[in-house]
C-alpha cells in the first residue's frame, strides 16, 4: 500500500492523504486487523469532519459543525507506516485501541466503511489508480500512560473561497451513504450491502468526457461489470455536491434500486418539469423521495454557481408538494410526492417490502407507480387506502391489483402526447403490432418516447424479434423486460414460456411515427 501526503492543514496537525491499492473486507472490524498488542497502552480519540450545511439551496459555511465520523475504518501506523493496530470509529465517532508502548506512531482515518456487512469507500477518480481519502495524525510519541488523540477533516474553507485542502468533503459523502445504510438496517437488520465505490474530486464537473479527467456530466450511480459505484461533483464555483446531502442519498437510492429492488430506466438529463417515460419518472421520484426518507427532511436541495450559494442556480424542492400542474404517472414531482408523504403516513417498512418484492421485482411490467402499487398493496394491505389517497391526489389510478395500469385514465396532460394511453398496448407471436411513438413532451426518455407492449411467449425457446418504418428518420430499437431487461444477442431473444413486455423507441427521436413489431 502506498501513501502520499497531500499538505497539512493547521495546527490540529491533521493531513489529507491518499492511498493507492486499499482493499480488503469482512469482520467487525476493519480488515487487516493486527494481532493484539500485548502489554501495550490504550489510544484512544475521536474523528470528526467539517459539516457544511444546506438548508434551502445555498451552502451555509458560516454555520459550519464539526460531525462525528461514524463507523470508519481506523489504522495506527508505525514509524515505517506498517500497520499495528486497527479498529472503526463508532457512532460517535469515537475509537479506541491498544497501540504499542513507548513507540513513534500516527493515526490515520479512512473515508471507508468495512464490515462483515458492507464495504464503501470514498476515492479520488482523478488520481492514479483512483487512490482512497483519508486524514492522518502527525507522528507522536505513545509513552507508557493512556492517551488521546483525535482527528478533524478540515473543510478548506478560507472565507471566501477554499483556501486549503478540502479534506471533509469525502467524509461527508461516506457519512450520508452511512445514513442510508442505517435506515434500510432499522426495517432489515439482516442486510448485506453490495461494496459500493464513491469518486469524488475538487476536479469532477459538469460536463461529459473522461471520467479520470473529471469530465463525470453530473453527479450520478451506474453499476458496471467491476461493481456499483456513484460519481460526485465537486467544482468550486460550478457544482460542488459533498454537502448536498439529498443528492448522494438520491444516487445512493438508486444503489438501492439496483441492490435489492428493481430499476428498469433509461437514465438520462431529466427536470422536474418535464414529462418522462414512466420508468424514469419513478426512478427519479424515488430518488428523490427516498432523499427525505433516509435523512429525514422534507426537501431536496442542490447547491450551485459562485460561492455554492448562487440563487438563481441553487435548487430547494418541497417534497411533500406534486407538480401544480399535469400531475401525473409520468412526473417526477409526482412519484417522489407520494414516497413522501406514504413514508410520513406509514413508515418506511411497508415501502421497503414492497420495493423487494418478488412480486415487484419479477413481474412484466416495466418499473414505474403502477406495479410498484400492486406489491405495496399487496405486501402492506392495511395501508392501502393511505397508498390510494396520495396516488388519487396526483390524478394516478389507484387500482388496487393493476400492475399495468389498465384502469390509468391520465393521458399524460397537456399538451396533449398522442398514444399515451392504454400504457401497455398488445402483440402476438407471429402476427404484426405498431408501436407508436412522439417526441411531443421533449426527446430520449420523455414521455411518448418510447411504446410498450405486451405478449406471450407460448413456448420457452428462441423468439425473433424485428422492428421496422418506412419513414428514413426513423431508427427503431427495443428492448424486453421480465424481472428486468432481458439480454438479447442482435435481434434474438431466448425466452421461457410466459408473458413479457416490449419496449419500442426511435433512437433518433425523429417525431410521431409508428413502427411495425413482428415477434417470430
Amino acid at each position: 500500500m502506498s501513501h502520499r501526503i497531500l499538505s497539512g492543514i493547521g495546527s490540529a496537525s491533521i493531513a489529507a492523504a491518499l492511498l493507492a491499492g486499499c482493499g480488503g473486507g469482512g469482520g467487525g472490524i476493519p480488515i487487516g486487523f493486527p494481532p493484539p498488542v500485548i502489554g501495550g497502552v490504550t489510544l484512544s480519540g475521536k474523528a470528526t469532519y467539517d459539516s457544511v450545511p444546506n438548508n434551502s439551496g445555498p451552502l451555509v459555511y458560516s454555520a459550519t459543525v464539526a460531525k462525528p465520523v461514524r463507523g470508519a475504518f481506523v489504522e495506527v501506523l508505525d514509524a515505517l507506516s506498517n500497520q499495528v493496530a486497527v479498529t472503526a470509529t463508532d457512532a460517535n465517532g469515537n475509537y479506541s485501541v491498544s497501540v504499542p508502548a513507548n513507540s513513534t506512531v500516527s493515526v490515520r482515518v479512512r473515508a471507508q466503511l468495512q464490515t462483515a456487512a458492507w464495504d464503501v469507500s470514498v476515492r479520488d477518480n482523478t488520481g492514479a489508480n483512483t487512490p482512497l481519502y483519508s486524514m492522518q495524525s502527525a507522528a507522536f510519541a505513545t509513552g507508557s500512560a493512556a492517551l488521546t488523540r483525535d482527528l478533524r477533516a478540515d473543510s478548506g474553507w478560507g472565507g471566501s473561497s477554499y483556501t486549503g485542502p478540502r479534506v471533509s468533503a469525502p467524509f461527508a459523502v461516506l457519512d450520508t451513504v452511512y445514513t442510508s445504510m442505517l435506515k434500510v438496517l432499522s426495517v432489515a437488520p439482516a442486510t448485506n450491502f453490495p461494496p459500493l465505490k464513491v469518486f469524488w474530486s475538487p476536479n469532477n464537473v459538469p460536463s461529459g468526457g473522461s471520467l479520470a479527467l473529471g469530465q463525470i456530466g453530473s453527479t450520478f450511480f451506474t453499476n458496471r461489470s467491476t461493481g456499483r459505484e456513484i460519481y460526485v461533483l465537486g467544482k468550486e464555483n460550478v457544482d460542488t455536491d459533498e454537502f448536498d446531502a439529498p443528492v448522494i442519498a438520491h444516487e445512493w437510492g438508486h444503489y438501492y434500486q439496483s441492490s435489492f429492488s428493481r430499476d428498469d430506466s433509461v437514465g438520462g438529463s431529466h427536470d422536474l418539469s418535464d414529462r418522462l417515460d414512466r420508468r424514469v419518472a419513478f426512478s427519479e421520484g424515488w430518488g428523490n423521495g427516498w432523499s427525505g426518507i433516509a435523512l429525514g427532511r422534507s426537501n431536496y436541495v442542490d447547491s450551485r454557481g459562485e460561492g455554492q450559494v448562487a440563487p438563481d442556480v441553487s435548487v430547494s424542492v418541497n417534497l411533500a408538494a406534486g407538480p401544480s400542474s399535469n400531475p401525473g404517472w409520468y412526473r417526477e414531482r409526482s412519484i417522489h410526492s407520494v414516497f413522501w408523504n406514504l413514508n410520513q403516513q406509514v413508515g418506511f417498512k411497508p415501502i421497503h417490502d414492497a420495493m423487494t418484492s418478488a412480486q415487484f421485482r419479477g413481474g412484466a411490467a416495466v418499473t414505474s407507480i403502477h406495479p410498484f402499487t400492486a406489491a405495496f398493496n399487496a405486501a402492506a394491505p392495511g395501508s392501502a387506502s393511505a397508498l390510494a389517497g396520495l396516488l388519487s391526489a396526483q390524478n394516478i389510478s389507484a387500482g388496487a391489483n393493476d400492475p399495468f395500469g389498465e384502469a390509468e385514465g391520465n393521458g399524460g396532460g397537456t399538451p396533449s402526447v398522442p398514444n399515451a394511453l392504454p400504457l401497455y398496448g398488445s402483440a402476438v407471436v407471429g402476427s404484426l403490432a405498431n408501436a407508436c411513438v412522439s417526441t411531443v413532451a421533449g426527446r430520449g426518455n420523455k414521455l411518448g418516447n418510447y411504446a410498450y407492449l405486451r405478449f406471450v411467449a407460448p413456448t420457452t425457446r428462441e423468439y425473433q424479434i424485428s422492428v421496422a418504418s418506412s419513414a428514413p428518420t426513423v431508427n427503431p430499437d427495443f428492448a424486453v423486460f421480465r424481472a428486468g431487461q432481458i439480454p438479447r444477442s442482435g435481434n434474438k431473444v431466448s425466452l421461457p414460456a410466459g408473458e413479457y413486455v416490449l419496449a419500442v423507441t426511435d433512437l433518433n427521436s425523429s417525431g410521431a411515427n409508428c413502427i411495425s413489431v413482428a415477434i417470430q
